[in-house]
């Protein structure tokens, strides 16, 4: 067993999930307002409107207009403040002393009630300017993982950058914004949470006077991607870095489906430490490269398991059929004992510094509700502790085959280079089609 956090919730009247976590050893509160209005949640002809829309909201209020003297208000409490825009939710925080609580979280509130949304040619510069560090020379995107969206979920809200395009950013105007807002941020979509020294009866008190006036609203069901044709899909963009960027995309479930443990525990047994495969072998024993990873993104009903690393032309082809080594030894092969027990202790701890760290709580037990996906840690850890090592290399067998992979390579002359790398995956891609 492991022990779950001290936390209480409600729902207000309006629909708004408030969870408190009483923290008293902390000397600051920490507030987190997480709202379902990411960007799968827009129109295609408005791509982008749910990060301008983030971005505007710090623009001041209709109390305090002026958005420099909003901060400054904010501030002089020794408060701060910040949010982040995803695929499929907007959060917004504020940190700030016990004593500044009242009037701080006031004015953070004001953000959502009454903003101001002035300014905003002065944000869609800003916004224009935010999209360059995700382009090369050409103005075409290098970020792999949004490459790997585009191929996996095409013509779909979660194959887009949360950024927009240029040509979406600059039709958005303030009765978009504010329409939108009125769309999506209201009581129903929204999870409200504090973490510090606050009794819940106060937490309760505040987010009724000053969040209860919004309006209940219906929630925005979301839409599943449908399959593209099967791969292997191949990606290239160039770019005059020094290094390239490699990467290997297979498409998985979002994390409600029954897999998600079993794909959770090849990601850890590919890049968990310096012990872990990927680490102990590209990096440690063939030094190709400084920098490789796995990591397993998913959404609600969508996801993808990548592996990839940082590397120069000397080693691309070498790397590249490592990295294939690697993933055909996950179906060929099972865990041995000491490297699963290994996995499973790690994995447990994992699990228990989320008590440590604020921003896990919310998300997992709060935030995650607004997609009925709220799950205890001794949930999680019972269904992680149902894993067996037999069962990787049949669900390796499954996920980690050609059709499901989208290669995304990113650097200098990078398309000149791939036709290199379909060759050597003609010739050693085929350990990843074992008989299913």
């Amino acid at each position: 067993m492991l022990p779950e956090p001290e936390f209480s919730t409600a729902r207000l009247p309006n629909g708004l999930t408030v969870g408190v976590f009483p923290m008293p050893w902390l000397h600051e509160i920490g507030i987190t307002l997480m709202v379902r209005a990411g960007s799968r949640f827009e129109e295609s002809r408005q791509a982008g409107i749910a990060h301008f829309l983030e971005h505007m909201l710090f623009k001041g209020t209709t109390s305090i207009p002026d958005p420099t003297r909003f901060h400054t208000h904010i501030e002089a409490m020794a408060a701060d403040m910040n949010a982040a825009t995803g695929q499929e939710t907007n959060a917004y925080w504020i940190t700030l002393p016990g004593e500044a609580l009242t009037p701080g979280f006031s004015a953070f509130c004001d953000m959502f009630t009454q903003p101001a949304l002035s300014d905003i040619e002065t944000e869609r510069r800003i916004i224009l300017e935010e999209m360059r560090e995700d382009e090369n020379d050409q103005g075409e995107l290098i970020i792999p993982s949004i490459l790997a969206a585009q191929t996996f979920w095409p013509q779909h809200p979660l194959s887009r950058s949360v950024l927009g395009n240029r040509t979406t950013i600059q039709s958005i105007h303030t009765p978009d914004l504010r329409a939108y807002l009125n769309r999506h941020y209201h009581g129903s979509s929204m999870a409200l949470s504090f973490c510090g020294p606050i009794q819940p009866d106060t937490a309760f008190t505040l987010a009724q006077q000053y969040l209860g006036p919004l309006p209940t609203g219906p929630i925005i069901p979301t839409n599943p991607p449908l399959l593209l044709p099967n791969g292997p899909h191949w990606v290239a963009v160039d770019d005059q870095g020094a290094q390239f960027t490699l990467s290997l995309f297979f498409r998985t479930q979002g994390f409600r489906d029954p897999n998600y443990y079993r794909c959770a525990a090849m990601r850890r047994l590919l890049d968990d430490g310096f012990s872990s495969r990927l680490q102990a072998v590209v990096r440690e024993r063939r030094g190709l490269a400084y920098d490789v990873w796995s990591a397993f993104t998913t959404h609600s009903d969508a996801g993808y398991l990548e592996i990839g690393a940082t590397l120069s032309h000397d080693h691309l082809d070498d790397a590249f059929v490592v990295l294939l080594e690697q993933l055909a030894t996950l179906i060929h092969t099972t865990p041995d004992p000491e490297e699963w027990q290994r996995l499973m202790v790690r994995w447990r701890a994992s699990l228990l510094t989320t008590l440590d760290r604020p921003s896990d709580l919310i998300e997992r037990y709060i935030g995650d509700g607004l997609f009925q996906a709220a799950e205890p840690l001794n949930h999680s850890w019972n269904q992680i502790q149902t894993l067996t090592p037999e069962e990787i290399p049949i669900f390796a067998t499954r996920l980690l085959h050609p059709e499901q992979l989208a290669v995304v390579l990113i650097g200098p002359e990078a398309r000149t280079a791939l036709p290199k790398l379909k060759i050597l995956f003609a010739r050693h891609g085929k350990k990843l089609e074992k008989s299913r």
